[in-house]
C-alpha cells in the first residue's frame, strides 16, 4: 500500500448532497467509475473536458496515497451507431466497425491530452449476459415489469428515492417524461431496461429479441468491475438526469445499498452560451482543435478553469491559454523535475499552497493563480518541485509548444551582463538569482550543464 502523504484532507463537491464534503474511504482504496462515450463520431471538446478533469482526479488520488481502480465504459451499441453503419456500409449490423474506428480515435485523442488509461474499459456488447441477469433480478424483485411487446421498464414508483440526485420532484419528473408511443408504460416516467426489436442486431433474452436500455449498462458493468457500491461516480453534468438518476434507481433498488458515495460532475463547454454537443450540431472535435493548437494547450485550457463552472469556448481564450502555457514552459525549460518522493515530503510553503488548492475540490483556477503570483519568487529547488507537480499531477508535459523569439530589451541585456560577471566571480548565488529573474521575463538559460 502506498504511504499516505501528510497533507490536509481532500474536499470534493458531491452532487448527491449538493455540498462540499471531506473525501473518506476505508483502506485508502478507491473505486472510480466515469461514464464513457458512445463511439459513433469523433470526441469533441466537451468530452475532452470531462476526461481531463477526472484524469486529474485519478492522478491526484494516486499522489495522495490512494490505490485507485478506474473503470470507464464504451456504449458500443446504440441507435446512433446503427444509423451511422447504415449510412456508411448500408448495413446497420456493421455498427461494430463504426464503434471500433471511433474507439481507436478516442484513445488517440486521450493519449494526446495526456490522460492515463483506466484499469478497465468495458464494452456493452461484451456484457449482455450480465445485463440480462441484472434486468431479470429487477423483475423478480418487483422493481421492473415486462410489457406484452417484450419491453422491460423500471417502475420509478417502486423506488421512493427517485429524483434525489437531480433534485426533481415527482411532478417535475412526470412533466418531463416522454409518453411511450406504444402506450405500454405503467407510468410515463418509467424508463427502459430492455428494448424489444424485430430484427438483428439484437440478443435473445427471456423476453425475446432485444437490446439493453442505455442506463442499465453502467449499473451492470460497474457492479462487475467495482462492486455494488462505488466510491466515486463521475461524468458530465448532462448525465445527472436521466442517466445517473436511473442508475441509482436500478442499482439501489436491487441491492438496497448506496450505489455511489460521491457523485462528481463537470460543467458544460459552451459555444455562444449553449452547451456544446453533437445533438445541437455546435461542437468542435478535439481533432479539429489539435490541428491549430498543441493538445497540451487544450489540457491546460481545461485545467485553468474550475471544472464545475461552465467553460465558454472562444478562439481568443485558447490563444491566451497558449501564450500562458508557453510562458510556463519557457520558465521551467531548464529545470530538472524533482522526484515524486521529494514532492511528497517537501515542506515548501508554495508547494503546500498549490496542493491545498487541488484539495479544494480540484480548484485548478486557484492553483494557477497561486503559481503565477509566485513565479518570480521560486528558487531552483522550489522550481524543481513545482515542475514535478505540473507533470505528475496536472499531467502537463511542460515542453515548449513553439520556440518563441525573445526580444532582447535593455533590461534583459543588462541582466545577462551582470550574470556573466557573477559567474566569472564564482558568485553562484547572485548568478542563480539573476537567472531566475531572466526566466520570469521568458528567457530560459542553459549553461554547459543545465541546472
Amino acid at each position: 500500500m502506498k504511504k499516505p502523504i501528510n497533507f490536509p484532507y481532500l474536499m470534493l463537491f458531491n452532487t448527491l448532497t449538493n455540498q462540499r464534503e471531506r473525501f473518506l474511504v476505508q483502506d485508502r482504496s478507491v473505486a472510480l467509475y466515469v461514464c464513457g462515450i458512445t463511439p459513433y463520431d469523433y470526441a469533441h471538446l466537451g468530452h475532452g473536458r470531462c476526461y481531463v478533469t477526472f484524469d486529474l482526479l485519478y492522478r491526484f488520488l494516486g499522489f495522495l496515497g490512494y490505490t485507485v481502480t478506474y473503470c470507464r465504459n464504451f456504449t458500443d451499441i446504440d441507435d446512433k451507431l446503427l444509423r451511422r453503419a447504415e449510412k456508411e456500409y448500408n448495413d446497420p449490423q456493421e455498427y461494430g466497425r463504426v464503434a471500433q474506428r471511433f474507439i481507436e480515435s478516442y484513445h488517440e485523442d486521450m493519449d494526446a491530452l495526456g490522460c492515463l488509461k483506466p484499469d478497465f474499459e468495458p464494452r456493452v456488447t461484451l456484457f449482455i449476459p450480465q445485463i440480462i441477469n441484472f434486468v431479470n433480478d429487477l423483475i423478480k424483485s418487483g422493481k421492473a415489469y415486462v410489457t406484452p411487446l417484450g419491453d422491460v421498464y423500471y417502475s420509478i414508483e417502486s423506488f421512493p428515492g427517485y429524483g434525489k440526485l437531480s433534485k426533481r420532484t415527482p411532478d417535475e419528473l412526470k412533466a418531463g417524461a416522454r409518453i411511450s408511443i406504444r402506450g405500454d408504460k405503467q407510468n410515463p416516467a418509467d424508463f427502459a431496461l430492455w428494448k424489444s426489436v424485430d430484427s438483428l442486431p439484437g440478443w435473445e433474452s427471456p423476453w425475446g429479441l432485444g437490446r439493453p436500455g442505455w442506463h442499465i449498462e453502467c449499473s451492470a458493468m460497474a457492479k462487475d468491475y467495482l462492486g455494488e457500491t462505488l466510491d466515486i461516480h463521475a461524468g458530465g453534468m448532462d448525465l445527472i438526469f436521466p442517466h445517473h438518476e436511473n442508475e441509482i434507481a436500478q442499482s439501489e433498488g436491487l441491492h438496497n445499498k448506496p450505489f455511489a458515495r460521491y457523485w462528481l460532475h463537470n460543467a458544460f463547454v459552451r459555444l455562444n452560451q449553449e452547451k456544446m454537443s453533437k445533438s445541437l450540431g455546435n461542437f468542435f472535435t478535439l481533432r479539429d482543435v489539435f490541428e491549430r493548437y498543441n493538445p497540451m494547450v487544450i489540457r491546460y485550457y481545461y485545467l485553468i478553469h474550475h471544472y464545475r463552472n461552465p467553460l465558454d469556448f472562444t478562439d481568443e481564450d485558447l490563444q491566451s491559454a497558449a501564450k500562458s502555457y508557453q510562458r510556463l514552459c519557457v520558465f521551467f525549460e531548464c529545470i530538472v523535475p524533482a522526484s515524486v518522493d521529494e514532492l511528497r515530503t517537501t515542506e515548501s510553503p508554495l508547494i503546500l499552497s498549490l496542493l491545498a488548492a487541488l484539495c479544494d475540490d480540484l480548484n485548478g483556477a486557484k492553483f494557477f493563480g497561486i503559481l503565477f503570483d509566485h513565479l518570480k519568487d521560486q528558487g531552483l529547488n522550489e522550481a524543481s518541485l513545482v515542475k514535478s507537480l505540473l507533470i505528475t499531477i496536472l499531467g502537463l508535459t511542460m515542453q515548449p509548444v513553439a520556440k518563441q523569439e525573445v526580444i532582447i530589451t535593455p533590461e534583459i541585456e543588462q541582466l545577462l551582463v551582470e550574470r556573466e560577471t557573477a559567474r566569472k566571480a564564482r558568485d553562484w548565488k547572485k548568478a542563480d538569482e539573476i537567472r531566475d529573474s531572466l526566466r520570469a521575463l521568458g528567457v530560459a538559460l542553459c549553461d554547459k550543464k543545465c541546472d
